[in-house]
């Protein structure tokens, strides 16, 4: 495909935004197309119940849960190939508190990013 082509063909999606990567010398790297109104992290039921089960048994986030304040808690946590950061945290006044997921994708240096455009809230507080 020609890179008019290309262009072509992106610009029939017009409900779509698109991003371009490139490398070092230029070259196409990764291309997205994200729906700016969607910003729900696409999970199968597999991660979801895993990303529960994980949040809901993990000692070391049920023994901060009682001392939890407004500041949020991270935690990073593998399902298959994929690698996910659940950020925790409890509102003032509020009774339970919030569990948002994001995706984390490794960067050129070997270190996970969190990607937060989008999130998959495990839990929202009450």
């Amino acid at each position: 495909m020609t890179r008019e082509e290309l262009f072509e063909w992106l610009n029939t999606c017009p409900d779509h935004n698109w991003d371009v990567v490139h490398d070092d010398e230029g070259h196409l790297r990764v291309l997205f197309c994200f729906d700016e109104d969607d910003d729900e992290l696409e999970l199968s039921d597999y991660e979801k119940g895993y990303l529960t089960a994980f949040y809901e048994s993990d000692a070391h986030i049920q023994n901060e849960h009682s001392g939890r304040d407004e500041d949020n808690d991270w935690y990073g946590v593998h399902v298959g190939e994929r690698m996910f950061d659940l950020c925790v945290w409890k509102e003032e006044g509020a009774e339970s508190e919030v569990c948002v997921v994001y995706e984390c994708f490794l960067n050129d240096g070997g270190f996970w990013n969190t990607d937060t455009s989008k999130q998959w809230f495990l839990k929202e507080g009450e």
